[in-house]
């Protein structure tokens, strides 16, 4: 197994450190990098490198170049005020000596602070979407020893609490007047995908214990009937994944009719199971992404993480229908997404103790075969993975539950991941990782140690 670093907002703590930095993770099974997003100043320095100075400027890390904003009709974002001309040479200095080690460099959010769109939906927006495919070739024609981008969304919301869309979008929310001309445009009647939402949302405030109860485990007839029955909202669904498939497309067509040379790209889906009420379609998607980077991210609470989201479904099916047990609720998510999770029953203190070794070994398993079943190389299979002390806002996950994970996906196949994000990493993790993945960390005679910070 090999697994890439994510860096997240850290540049400067690996940049000032890099050699020492960039030679541990390299031993350790490290064989690529992922830089971004690219702003200088984002976050403290790391504990390694707390006695360098900072100026605590936020700046982008280069100019743009007009010619190709130009190229592609649209506008070019202002150049940074703040230049840090030295601190872009070692940025370049840091990825040059990540190529030198053998390992890859990827950019994340390659996109980020692209030049004004257009006035309609993101996903659908002409404009929009030629300022995002400029910004990313002005971002790989200026780092020329990049290998790849690394998406992370656009997607569609996932959440059904809605005092959870702080964080993610609360899925009732998607079908603001602005996406009438796309469902137009796709062949979908608009008004009603919006009356199918809100039959839902009211089948979900008024939920009878035995519908669910006869259709429980039913199949596809068995959840079709315990959501309503409605045809519509099938509808739904499949504008959501036509949708966020087809501006992909357009993202992957348009940096490779503009870039003079050969680049990869992946996105960063929910992991399988959520995947598709985002807009996901992994199969699709695979048929022109290089790699697919769902998100392994089973911690409790936070945002992003697979337990929290189906505790926060039972939880709010229970508020809307005080009559509903926990196992009722279970069984309208086990509808939805296939999700089963074994000693979860009727209590909702059973899922502070869900990561057993049987969701290990059922979860963890059934969600990478899921995810390995679209492409036609596991290698094309990249999973973000989030543990350690503050995952993603989320409970702790241990060097324990880390072990387990990764022993269960690469018993199912998985041959790497993305570590999210470097400024996290614990002694711990990194004992695991790099006992799985290089040569075990030996914290008694390296020269360095995990930031092991708390930081989103």
């Amino acid at each position: 197994m090999k697994l890439w670093m994510d860096i997240q907002r850290d540049l400067e703590g690996v940049m000032y450190d890099h050699e020492r930095i960039l030679d541990a993770w390299h031993a350790g099974g490290v064989d690529g990098v992922v830089f971004g997003p690219l702003v200088f100043g984002q976050a403290k320095l790391s504990q390694n490198a707390q006695s360098l100075p900072s100026d605590g400027l936020v700046a982008p890390t280069y100019d743009p170049n007009p010619a190709v904003y130009k190229r592609l009709g649209v506008e070019a974002p202002a150049s940074p005020e703040h230049k840090l001309p030295e601190k872009r040479a070692l940025l370049e200095k840091t990825m040059n000596a990540t190529k030198d080690r053998g390992m890859q460099v990827y950019i994340m959010y390659a996109d980020g602070g692209s030049g004004p769109g257009g006035p309609g939906h993101h996903l659908h927006d002409p404009q929009t979407t030629a300022s995002r495919v400029a910004r990313m070739v002005d971002t790989l024609e200026h780092y020329p020893m990049a290998d790849g981008v690394v998406m992370d969304g656009p997607e569609w919301g996932y959440e059904m609490a809605p005092h959870h869309m702080n964080h993610r979008s609360y899925f009732f929310n998607d079908l603001p007047e602005s996406v009438a001309p796309m469902a137009k445009d796709l062949g979908y009647d608009y008004a009603a995908m919006v009356a199918a939402k809100d039959r839902l949302l009211a089948l979900f405030h008024n939920l009878d214990p035995k519908r669910i109860r006869s259709n429980a485990r039913g199949g596809l007839m068995g959840a079709y009937h315990m959501l309503g029955a409605d045809a519509d909202l099938m509808s739904w669904l499949s504008f959501r994944t036509e949708s966020l498939t087809r501006n992909f497309r357009q993202m992957r067509e348009g940096v490779a009719a503009n870039l003079d040379r050969p680049v990869r790209m992946g996105c960063g889906p929910r992991s399988a199971a959520f995947a598709p009420l985002c807009g996901y379609d992994f199969v699709d998607l695979a048929e022109f992404m290089d790699f697919l980077l769902p998100k392994h991210y089973f911690f409790h609470r936070g945002f992003d993480g697979f337990i929290g989201t189906v505790y926060r479904y039972s939880q709010t099916l229970i508020e809307w229908n005080p009559s509903l047990t926990v196992a009722d609720t279970l069984e309208v998510v086990q509808a939805m997404f296939g999700i089963i999770l074994p000693g979860v029953d009727d209590d909702m203190l059973d899922f502070e103790s869900a990561l057993s070794p049987e969701f290990f070994e059922q979860v963890v398993t059934q969600e990478t075969k899921r995810a390995i079943a679209a492409v036609d190389d596991p290698e094309r299979i990249v999973p973000w993975l989030d543990t350690g002390r503050f995952p993603h806002d989320g409970d702790p996950m241990s060097a324990r539950d880390l072990k387990m994970l990764l022993d269960s996906a690469e018993a199912a196949g998985l041959k790497r991941f993305n570590y999210h994000h470097q400024g996290n990493l614990s002694p711990g993790e990194w004992g695991v990782i790099s006992d799985k993945c290089g040569t075990r960390w030996d914290p008694r005679t390296s020269d360095w140690e995990p930031p092991d910070e708390l930081v989103l």
